[in-house]
């Protein structure tokens, strides 16, 4: 299986590549930098599947807060998945099986917590828009969801459990939530 994936210098991400790799998959991947190119970084394959693992988690209290700092969030978490699959779809860059697309949410899209305005709010959006993107692509057979995962042990998650009021010991291990997410796009839909 070709798989696309983003944010491979992170924790999510970087696992998800490891465990793919180990199975036998085939990984392209795209961080960030990629973004500003993305002709070059998916040149003309076809993918079977999409990880969207890039994100930002950004920590200011409201009254901190510039509409640059919401904009640039929403920009990394919400709208760099939409540029992505935008590109894919457009040139029509998935097999022609079908092709399976995850984000990288958070529970944070449902929880807040005191000075992650920005994030909550973009991850909140990142769902709704992957709901919205999966009624619009099902003709196309490509399906798209959001993960929202509780905690995972990351950098990310390590520099915002403090202010989310979350022990970092109930973090769960990259790496087997990586091996369910591979579990996810290899499943047969029934």
């Amino acid at each position: 299986m070709r798989i696309l994936v983003t944010g491979t210098s992170g924790g999510i991400g970087g696992a998800f590549k490891r465990v793919a790799e180990q199975a036998g998959h085939d990984i392209v991947e795209i961080n960030r930098a990629d973004f500003n190119s993305l002709d070059e970084a998916c040149g003309n394959q076809c993918f079977d599947a999409v990880l969207f693992a890039t994100g930002t988690c950004p920590v200011k209290p409201l009254t901190a807060m510039d509409d640059d700092f919401l904009c640039e969030t929403f920009a990394v978490n919400c709208a760099l998945f939409a540029r992505l699959m935008r590109r894919i779809v457009s040139a029509k860059l998935y097999s022609s099986n079908g092709m399976k697309a995850i984000a990288i949410s958070s529970v944070s899209a449902n929880e807040g917590w005191a000075g992650g305005i920005a994030y909550c709010a973009s991850k909140g959006a990142l769902s709704a828009m992957c709901r919205a993107m999966d009624a619009e692509l099902k003709a196309k057979k490509i399906s798209v969801k959001a993960v929202e995962p509780r905690y995972i042990k990351t950098r990310m998650f390590d520099s915002c459990a403090g202010r989310m009021g979350v022990d970092s010991a109930l973090a769960r291990d990259p790496d087997d939530f990586a091996r369910e997410l591979l579990a996810e796009f290899v499943k047969k839909e029934g």
